[in-house]
């Protein structure tokens, strides 16, 4: 079910050792902008009874997913 990625605990990127997760949060964030211009183009937000909270547990939710298929 997951993909076997075994990823290292810690990454370096330009001499600069990092967690694997932090490219991973910056690239799902910037994924977030792109989705939440899209949903709100096509007035979802409306639906939505707090839209902040449903930004935040989307992302919470795609976050959690790509964790638990790189630390399985």
């Amino acid at each position: 079910m997951f993909l076997d990625l075994n990823l290292p605990l810690d990454i370096t990127f330009l001499g600069v050792q990092m967690p694997t997760l932090l490219p991973i949060f910056v690239s799902l964030a910037v994924f977030m902008i792109w989705v939440d211009t899209i949903l709100s183009e096509l007035g979802a937000y409306k639906y939505v009874w707090h839209a902040g909270l449903f930004r935040t547990a989307l992302f919470v939710c795609l976050f959690s997913f790509a964790c638990l298929t790189i630390y399985h």
